[in-house]
């Protein structure tokens, strides 16, 4: 993860989270942790952390891909569906989440072996 930004308050702010989104041709993995232990937690996170995984879909056509929750950090969200815009510029992947009440951004940088 290289940023994590919130705009709750109309601009955006960053946020000091860490972790990793690791996706395979028919799954996603999502592990990030924020350092602030007075942190209030959010729908995604427990204790600071929040992390999920199962099969997932994409919708090139949409630039969308669904994540149907098989276990996570947060047990409420599982067998939710769980749906992120993303776009891909060289190695950058940036993940907007599709509901317009949520109001935040995340990037990553891909990591190759």
């Amino acid at each position: 993860m290289t940023s994590l930004e919130d705009s709750a308050t109309g601009e955006f702010q960053s946020i000091p989270y860490s972790g990793q989104i690791v996706i395979t041709p028919s799954t996603v993995s999502v592990q990030a942790m924020n350092p602030d232990t007075a942190a209030s937690d959010g729908p995604y996170t427990i204790n600071g952390y929040e992390a999920f995984y199962g099969p997932a879909t994409i919708d090139d056509d949409e630039d969308t891909f669904s994540v149907d929750v098989e276990s996570a950090a947060v047990r409420d969200l599982i067998g939710q569906t769980l749906t992120r815009s993303f776009e891909v510029t060289d190695d950058t992947l940036v993940l907007t989440p599709t509901d317009p009440a949520e109001t935040w951004r995340v990037s990553y940088e891909r990591v190759t072996d």
